[in-house]
């Protein structure tokens, strides 16, 4: 993506992140591998990032935001397994933000490919009371603040707010080598 100051921005649009997404794409071929990007009150949105890993390390999380009225959380996703307490390994770990429990998590990994994912997840309540978990819809999308090539934090929209709000979660990623 070239400079945001360069790029349309979005916000004013009256279209949601996610068609803003789907024009951008028309407008500029995405690049495989490589999320994409749109500008939205003149900050880089994605719908998720990938961080550089080691073949074996350690990935630390933290919510740092207060629960807002949508139940939210995020996912971290490798190319490989992600180690949970009881020793049982997955590809992709989902860690909701529950009040009840640490803000903090941490977890051994093994990544093939040297990337982590990660993007924000949420709650919906459809109109027939079945409770759905839904990403990278309607307002969902993430700006992201780089403190280092491996710590990054996450300002959050879930799908449903109107406008969007990239404050309605805040996450931060660390990823370190074992």
């Amino acid at each position: 993506m070239r400079d945001p100051k360069d790029e349309v921005d979005y916000a004013a649009s009256g279209k949601s992140v996610r068609a803003a997404f789907l024009e951008q794409a028309r407008r500029e071929r995405p690049v495989p591998g490589v999320p994409p990007k749109i500008v939205w009150s003149g900050r880089v949105i994605q719908t998720a990032d990938a961080i550089r890993a080691p073949h074996r390390g350690v990935v630390r999380a933290q919510i740092l935001s207060e629960p807002c009225a949508v139940v939210q959380g995020f996912d971290l996703n490798v190319d490989g397994w992600l180690e949970l307490a009881d020793g049982s390994r997955v590809q992709t770990l989902r860690t909701w933000h529950d009040p009840s429990l640490s803000p903090q998590v941490e977890y051994r990994f093994l990544c093939k490919d040297g990337l982590l994912w990660t993007w924000n997840v949420y709650q919906v309540v459809r109109p027939d009371g079945a409770t759905v978990e839904e990403k990278w819809t309607e307002n969902a999308g993430m700006w992201i603040e780089h403190v280092s090539e491996r710590e990054r934090v996450y300002h959050c929209s879930h799908g449903y707010a109107v406008p969007p709000d990239f404050e309605s979660l805040v996450y931060k990623v660390e990823v370190a080598e074992m």
